[in-house]
């Protein structure tokens, strides 16, 4: 299962919190692969932002990673019943041929109009999108991030659909912690059928 959407959405702050919930309860059924040579990974969400800032080093696909890669995705698909792949923010030919290898896609995204592009960009490739998240930063007057607003996820429509608050290293995950472990029950579910 795929997870994508354009960049600066909060998908790897998504992402952490997700595969955490997911091992919570099945450890030895799930696996994160970072599919995207951003230089993020479990290292980047469990770690101080500013020592992250200092030490994170951004890669381009190449031929080596993107080989490295779909065979790592063809192999942990085959041993784990849910694999997490970890696309990055764009829609690039590299990312096709990942998708290529999924079955389905989370689309979290900052920008609405970027959701059916990522659809299209899926669907083009095989790979069905299963939920639609939009990634909204609330802020107070005085700038900083509103603990007091709560995300929401809607499981019975599909894709799911929902708003995911304040996806930050800086920020509270009281805002989210509760729609993603909903959201990581329905996907386990899903994964199970």
């Amino acid at each position: 299962m795929a997870i994508g959407g354009p960049k600066h959405s909060g998908k790897s702050v998504f992402i952490s919190t997700l595969y955490q919930q997911l091992l919570t309860h099945h450890p030895d059924q799930v696996f994160r692969e970072a599919a995207c040579p951003d230089g993020e990974g479990m290292w980047s969400a469990e770690s101080d932002s500013a020592i992250v800032a200092k030490i994170r080093q951004k890669g381009q696909f190449s031929p080596e990673f993107v080989n490295h890669t779909l065979r790592s995705i063809e192999s942990l698909g085959k041993r784990f019943p849910l694999l997490l792949v970890d696309l990055g923010g764009l829609r690039t030919a590299e990312n096709a041929e990942i998708l290529k290898r999924c079955t389905h896609l989370v689309i979290l995204s900052s920008v609405p109009a970027e959701i059916p592009l990522w659809q299209q960009f899926a669907a083009s490739e095989g790979c069905e999108t299963i939920a639609c998240l939009d990634s909204v930063q609330v802020k107070l007057t005085s700038g900083e991030l509103d603990c007091s607003v709560r995300s929401t996820v809607d499981t019975m429509t599909l894709p799911v659909t929902g708003q995911l608050f304040n996806l930050d290293r800086q920020g509270n995950n009281d805002t989210y912690q509760t729609a993603v472990n909903q959201l990581a029950q329905w996907l386990w579910e899903v994964s199970r059928q």
